[in-house]
């Protein structure tokens, strides 16, 4: 892209050819990223996320780029993102609940990038800690949706996600049977309901449990009434079992 442009260009990332890089990234047992923001003229600065999620960091170092481009220091662009929260609900939303399990509420939407990055700020909070990964199906991916529900079934393996919910129909089933090849241990539901009353026999104190799908899922409603004190005594429309 920059080759076909007269607009000056920023490069950011993680290497050394990028104009604002990332350095020193670690990740913390909720999955928020710390990593030094280094420029060609200002020096660095620490930056510590509020976010949930590795790939956050790319984003933020797209955020830093477009601050300096406006006369911010890098100071004030490194405690700005550091204080930043998520502008809408059900992004990563993470909850810890009494008994030790942590619910991640990432159900705003998916595809087949934020899946896997959701899957893996699953993986990186887990560390040790028994993951369970509850996702619904990824919508208007036309032709490819098939090979890409595959795929994310395939990446659950790969992750070593210890247990995987699926909710819907066909697709779904794509992505339980491509986890089920890689010995994940498996359910398809054809609904929330169903899926929280698996929930309520499978999570135990300590799991980290993922929660995602396209918006018109709606699995967000799931996610919130498992993040609650006692998310394994009722169903996710809030009624009594």
């Amino acid at each position: 892209m920059a080759s076909r442009t007269r607009a000056r260009v920023v490069l950011v990332g993680r290497t050394r050819d990028a104009h604002l890089r990332a350095e020193d990234v670690e990740v913390d047992d909720l999955g928020r990223a710390r990593f030094q923001l280094v420029t060609p003229d200002e020096g660095a600065a620490r930056v510590a996320l509020r976010l949930s999620g590795e790939h956050h960091v790319a984003n933020a170092l797209t955020a830093a780029a477009v601050g300096r481009e406006a006369g911010l220091s890098i100071d004030r662009i490194a405690g700005q993102l550091s204080t930043a929260m998520p502008a809408s609900r059900w992004r990563m939303e993470v909850t810890e609940r009494p008994d030790g399990v942590t619910v991640i509420n990432d159900a705003y939407n998916a595809n087949p990038d934020s899946m896997r990055a959701g899957l893996e700020a699953l993986k990186a909070m887990a560390r040790g800690r028994r993951a369970v990964a509850v996702l619904g199906e990824m919508r208007e991916l036309g032709a490819e949706s098939n090979r890409e529900h595959t795929r994310l079934g395939e990446l659950v393996a790969q992750l070593g996600i210890a247990y995987l919910i699926t909710i819907g129909g066909a697709e779904a089933q794509l992505i339980e049977q491509a986890a089920r090849r890689g010995n994940v241990d498996t359910v398809t539901c054809a609904d929330p309901q169903a899926a929280y009353a698996a929930l309520r026999q499978l999570v135990r104190p300590g799991d980290v449990v993922l929660v995602k799908a396209s918006r018109t899922a709606g699995l967000q409603t799931l996610a919130e009434h498992l993040a609650q004190p006692h998310g394994t005594t009722g169903d996710p429309e809030g009624q009594p079992t």
